[in-house]
This record gives C-alpha cells, sequence and structure tokens, in this order.
C-alpha cells in the first residue's frame, strides 16, 4: 500500500507540473513550457510570396516533443497556439511545413489539425493550413 500511495502522489505531481502550460516565441522558435520544463518546440520562418503561395506566410520546421512528452497534447496545444499568433499577431493567414511519408504519428497530427497535403515528394508532404 506505501508504494501504491507514492506512486499516486508521484503521478499525480507529474500531472499538475505538465498540465501548466507556457507557450513562448523565443528568436523564431515557438515554445512550449510546462514550468521550466520545454514540452515541444518548433522553429519557423515568415515567408515572403513566392511562386507557390502568393502572399506571406510562415513556414514551421524542426517541430518536436520528448518522447517522455508525447501523447500528452503538448503538440497540440503548441499548434493550436502557433494558429492563433500568427492569425492574430502577424496577421498571416497560411502555414506549411514538410513531413516524412513515414512518419505516421505526425502526419496524423497534422492532419488532424487542419492541414492538407499541399505537394508531394518521393519521401515527404509539403502541408499546408489555412487561418
Amino acid at each position: 500500500m506505501k508504494n501504491f500511495i507514492a506512486i499516486t502522489i508521484r503521478e499525480f505531481l507529474i500531472e499538475n507540473i505538465l498540465s501548466e502550460k507556457r507557450f513562448l516565441i523565443n528568436n523564431n522558435k515557438f515554445q512550449v513550457f510546462s514550468g521550466d520544463i520545454l514540452t515541444a518546440e518548433s522553429d519557423f520562418n515568415i515567408e515572403q510570396p513566392d511562386e507557390w503561395i502568393n502572399q506571406k506566410y510562415v513556414s514551421l520546421f524542426n517541430l518536436k516533443t520528448p518522447e517522455i512528452y508525447q501523447h500528452k497534447g503538448f503538440a497540440k496545444y503548441l499548434l493550436d497556439q502557433i494558429f492563433n499568433y500568427v492569425k492574430n499577431e502577424l496577421k498571416i493567414n497560411i502555414i506549411t511545413l514538410i513531413v516524412y511519408k513515414n512518419n505516421n504519428k505526425a502526419l496524423n497530427l497534422y492532419l488532424s489539425n487542419g492541414f492538407e497535403i499541399f505537394i508531394e515528394y518521393d519521401d515527404s508532404y509539403s502541408l499546408i493550413k489555412k487561418l
């Protein structure tokens, strides 16, 4: 019984720490922290109109969540905060990213959060989300 209580208290404390999410923008990097712990992040650039997209847009890259924090909602929270910031603060309506075709977890996350396949390459997809 003693070990069960210790494990339950530890899990409760971990869940409370992880539930306190903060979204920060730092040097072209979107970040989510729980307490002092970095739980998800993505680099970004603001791109000028080009031959594919005729308006300014934000490109995301190196989006990652440490394995220990995966499946706890941090990546989704990060994306939600990015969408809000890009649309309301930057006044930009398009976000793009590239994902490897064999990265099923990431691909499912992006598609379930409104990204669509924009360009298909041999081993990856360019995805786009209109806000």
